[in-house]
């Protein structure tokens, strides 16, 4: 493995950790807020930050992307000059979609509050969030510099960074403010996603100047246009942005198609709102799992093939290409398997609902396909085909809006026809993805690791369930569930890297193990 390969793998893994980090943060953060809001303060928390969500998302969303391919194809012919030139364009741009966002957010606060949330009170809390959209366009830029130079750890460390500073800016408001009022106390939490935006860039610009020097410039180099360096990040961004809707788009097919064809069966509307609950509160989230470790590949791998795509270097793609395939399978196809074998166990010890499992089960291989789509695409995306996701997307929603209408209409089916249509939409959005590669590289495939990978996936996915079904007589099937889990992983680990489906280099690449490694060799 050469030097270029193992930096975008130890990028990979250093975003994957702190995706791991902030991830771990956002799910346990709630309990303690709860406890100082309220379910009335959660209430009108929970008005403003979907919409703050959904405006960043149209402000700036794929726009991260866009400028760390663009600065990656500069970087890599030592145009240092184009590179600083084209993050500079970018901020510019992300500053006045931000802060347009933040303009618009704060002018219509009420009109929110009084026409969607419904409630007045929730116009502070939605004014509060509102300048977090400039903020967070600016760190967007700030973040797509460093990851389009491959420098990750930078984008990593702000992560947890944002997401400290948002968890106790959000207590400490909560709690200092809760006597003026609920509604203010809930828009003290809601201003934590300001002030952790406001860390996260502090700590980047920072970053940035220290590292300037080091950089440097060429002198010389002929500017590109502000208008042609602007058009090119808008037209890369588009298509991942409209990607981005277009996954919000399945959700509003699951709620406009799930609950109506359920009651249709003859299911009562109170029967129907409780499946549709186990399966988008209880499931779904179970679904997402593997992204945290695929959405890191995926923002690293794009800088890494479109610098390699700009060097004509044929064989870096082909090789970073397979590796990334590899890493995706290695990682989602156990974590598939052993979410089918405890597919009921698992939300019992997590929502106390064994009843999950009947919808989770067939959702175990959209785990696995939703990991390759992220990480198709994310190669497409550095490969310059920005459109074909898109594309690719848009025809696994229509086949899922019809699977959904159809499966979930016959009796005999029900809610579990909606996860075998989440399931098929993954795998036809990944396929698709996937023969675009092929057409585009050739083969792609490390067949013999692949072959491990499976063969050590299959023999912990049995152990697994052997271990749960023996051990719940003996010790509960709580502790049965952690104790096949725990074997799994061990198992699983002690087989990828005995059929040599993991190498040594592989593990190198692990920013910790890596360090590890190179003590043991001086010794």
């Amino acid at each position: 493995m050469n030097a270029k390969d193992s930096k975008f793998l130890k990028g990979a893994f250093t975003l994957t950790v702190a995706g791991v980090i902030v991830k771990l943060i956002g799910a346990l953060y709630r309990i303690p807020l709860y406890s100082i809001l309220g379910s009335e303060g959660i209430g009108l928390y929970q008005y403003a930050y979907p919409i703050y969500a959904i405006m960043l998302t149209v402000s700036s969303a794929g726009l991260n992307v866009a400028i760390s391919k663009a600065v990656a194809e500069r970087w890599v012919l030592g145009k240092r000059e184009a590179a600083t030139r084209v993050f500079r364009i970018s901020l510019v741009l992300m500053a006045i979609l931000g802060f347009a966002g933040f303009v618009l957010m704060f002018s219509l606060s009420g009109w929110i509050a009084a026409n969607m949330a419904k409630d007045p009170r929730a116009t502070v809390s939605i004014a509060a969030i509102s300048p977090a959209l400039f903020m967070a366009a600016v760190l967007s830029a700030l973040r797509g510099w460093f990851q389009g130079i491959e420098e990750m750890t930078v984008p990593a460390v702000s992560q947890v960074l944002e997401q400290l500073g948002r968890l106790l800016t959000m207590y400490t408001l909560g709690i200092v403010l809760l006597p003026r009022g609920i509604e203010y106390a809930a828009a003290g939490a809601t201003f934590g996603a300001v002030v952790g935006a406001f860390i996260g860039v502090v700590y980047t610009v920072v970053a940035y100047f220290r590292r300037a020097k080091i950089w440097g410039t060429n002198s010389g180099e002929p500017a590109e246009p502000w208008g042609s360096v602007a058009k090119e990040i808008i037209m890369t961004a588009v298509p991942i942005s409209l990607a981005s809707a277009v996954f919000g788009i399945t959700e509003i097919i699951d709620l406009g198609l799930v609950p109506g064809r359920l009651q249709s069966t003859g299911l009562p509307p109170e029967e129907a709102t409780r499946l549709f609950g186990q399966l988008t509160g209880g499931a779904f989230p179970l679904l997402n799992i593997p992204t945290i470790f695929t959405g890191a590949l995926q923002m690293a791998l794009v800088p890494s093939i479109s610098g390699a795509a700009k060097l004509s270097d044929r064989e870096s793609i082909v090789r970073r290409i397979r590796k990334a395939l590899a890493i995706t399978v290695a990682l989602a196809l156990p974590a598939a398997m052993g979410i089918y074998v405890l597919a009921e166990p698992i939300p019992a010890l997590l929502f106390k609902d064994w009843g999950i499992g009947k919808v989770l089960r067939p959702l175990a291989p959209g785990v696995f396909f939703l990991a390759l789509q992220q990480v198709t695409a994310g190669i497409l995306h550095g490969l310059g085909r920005m459109k074909v996701p898109l594309v690719n997307l848009i025809w696994a929603a229509l086949t899922k809006a019809v699977l959904t209408y159809v499966l979930v209409g016959n009796p005999s089916i029900g809610v579990v026809g909606a996860s075998i249509a989440t399931s098929v939409h993954f795998g036809v959005a990944a396929l698709l993805n996937f023969l675009a590669i092929k057409r585009e590289i050739g083969d792609v495939l490390d067949g013999p690791a692949m072959l491990k990978i499976s063969l050590s996936s299959a023999i912990m996915s049995v152990i697994v369930g052997v271990t749960y079904g023996r051990m719940q007589t003996l010790i509960g099937w709580r502790l049965a569930t952690i104790a096949g889990i725990g074997l799994g992983v061990v198992v699983y680990g002690i087989l990828v890297v005995a059929t040599g489906a993991v190498t040594v280099e592989d593990l190198q690449s692990f920013p910790v193990l890596g360090r590890l490694f190179k003590q043991r060799n001086r010794k």
